[in-house]
């Protein structure tokens, strides 16, 4: 599996993942290849099979300051661990390329399999947001989290 800047050659995949119910109930519009640089977005590959697509988005969910990661991927390769492989590796660009302190994650409280994703690659619950979502965070410097 790789990652690669989504381009605007993906449009019809991504057009094509929207119509998923699960994604679309979840994430809504995906934002689009070439919206400007709010976004840092990446293309799921395997081979030149797409599977999906994940990355970072601004987000409103706190004080407009954070980056948000997605994931939407294609149903037929769900249960797999794409998913959680492609949010690390997100993570790791997040942090090690992008330089940035934190990531959250805003999901559905119903949303179950996501909210196991991002406890398996190591967010922490920081706040809940109506209507029934909860916010996780992860840090560059995990020594900055306040341990109980």
């Amino acid at each position: 599996m790789e990652l690669r800047p989504l381009t605007k050659s993906d449009y019809e995949f991504l057009v094509s993942l929207q119509r998923q119910d699960d994604v679309w109930e979840f994430i809504g519009t995906l934002p689009l290849p070439g919206e400007g640089h709010a976004h840092h977005l990446f293309a799921i590959r395997e081979s030149d099979l797409p599977l999906g697509f994940a990355g970072l988005v601004k987000s409103q969910a706190l004080d407009g300051n954070d980056f948000e990661v997605l994931c939407a991927i294609r149903s037929e390769v769900q249960q797999r661990g794409v998913a959680k492989q492609a949010c690390q590796l997100v993570l790791q660009w997040a942090f090690q390329t992008a330089k940035l302190d934190r990531v959250i994650a805003c999901i559905d409280d119903t949303n179950e399999p996501a909210r196991a994703i991002a406890l398996k690659i190591g967010m922490t619950e920081l706040a809940t947001r109506p209507p029934n979502r909860t916010v996780y965070v992860k840090y560059r410097d995990e020594r900055s989290l306040t341990r109980a």
